[in-house]
């Protein structure tokens, strides 16, 4: 019961962050007229880059604690951690990378203005 909770709580917080990106990624190509192609592909790549991060850590924050809690039954505390390591790192690089597109996407094809 304590690890429904627990998986209800977690996917309760995340779920605002996953309909974001679901609903930014559908704006993007559904607005073909508005956007050029290069920024479109930026804005889809950029979203479906932090997409993908948003569900590895939803799913790592799932699978975590039955790790832990299955004990020495298959992994040892020290590979969890190291896996928890890898997870970690792999998530540090997918939010700038999904981030840097979106705004790249922002920033494509835009002309200087006139300036005062």
């Amino acid at each position: 019961m304590e690890f429904l909770t627990y998986s209800a709580t977690q996917v309760a917080t995340q779920l605002p962050t996953l309909l974001v990106l679901v609903a930014g990624l559908t704006l993007a190509v559904v607005s073909r007229d508005r956007l050029g192609r290069p920024s479109r592909l930026m804005l889809v790549s950029g979203v479906v880059v932090l997409l993908v991060g948003a569900l590895v850590s939803l799913a790592w924050l799932l699978v975590l604690p039955r790790l832990y809690t299955s004990g020495g039954a298959s992994l040892s505390g020290v590979t969890v951690a190291r896996l928890n390591t890898g997870v970690s790192l792999v998530l540090a690089l997918l939010h700038p990378a999904g981030l840097g597109l979106v705004i790249a996407a922002a920033l494509t094809g835009r002309r200087p203005t006139g300036g005062a």
